[in-house]
């Protein structure tokens, strides 16, 4: 009798443990289908928009696809490789997470370099609240570079554009130091082109969608 009852004891512990596995496996496979980052790094590498600090995450869904198909266009010529937090966005530009549906805001992580791509799906109704954020944004960028050619140009040559629910925030250029000694005109006009060439697939890919 002893021995059917401890035997029936081991019996209840091991399904126990089975269904706690079983429940928290699926807790975590609901975890990854419904985050908006996936975990790509080991822990070591420094990120500024995650959702744990210390791990590196990937922006995926709709704001990847944007970005990855202006980067098959520029290719090298796309410099911005670090993303900001739904936080940081809004203390750069004031634009606060109730006013969106999604975003994808990255720009490049040197004192030397500030081209950068903020992509916002607007709520309904924010949108000229976002769109003269980014545009005071603009502005205060253009008065922190004054004094720096090449830079004050890439601010100068910025472009937001509306299309559809999106509105888009675009400073780009990649390296115009070989352009400097031509002139202001020569260095807006080429960054002129580049984000009016990300504009252009943006635009394809939004009203595709």
């Amino acid at each position: 009798m002893k021995k059917y009852f401890i035997l029936n004891i081991i019996t209840l512990l091991c399904t126990i443990l089975t269904l706690s596995g079983c429940k928290e496996n699926e807790s975590e496979n609901h975890m990854e289908d419904n985050q908006a980052y996936i975990n790509e790094g080991n822990g070591e590498e420094d990120a500024v928009n995650t959702l744990q600090v210390g791990t590196k995450y990937k922006i995926v869904g709709p704001m990847d696809d944007l970005k990855n198909a202006v980067v098959e266009i520029l290719g090298e010529n796309y410099w911005p490789d670090t993303l900001l937090s739904s936080e940081e966005l809004a203390e750069r530009t004031g634009i606060s997470e109730n006013m969106y549906e999604d975003f994808l805001a990255e720009y490049q992580r040197t004192e030397a370099g500030i081209d950068m791509m903020i992509l916002i799906k607007s709520k309904e109704g924010e949108m000229d609240t976002i769109e003269k954020y980014l545009n005071d944004y603009r502005e205060t960028l253009l008065k922190i570079y004054e004094q720096q050619p090449q830079n004050n140009a890439k601010v100068f040559a910025s472009r937001i554009e509306i299309i559809d629910s999106y509105i888009c925030y675009i400073q780009l250029g990649a390296d115009i130091s070989s352009l400097e000694n031509m002139g202001n005109d020569e260095m807006v006009s080429h960054c002129q082109e580049e984000n009016e060439r990300a504009l252009d697939i943006i635009e394809k890919r939004i009203l595709a969608s």
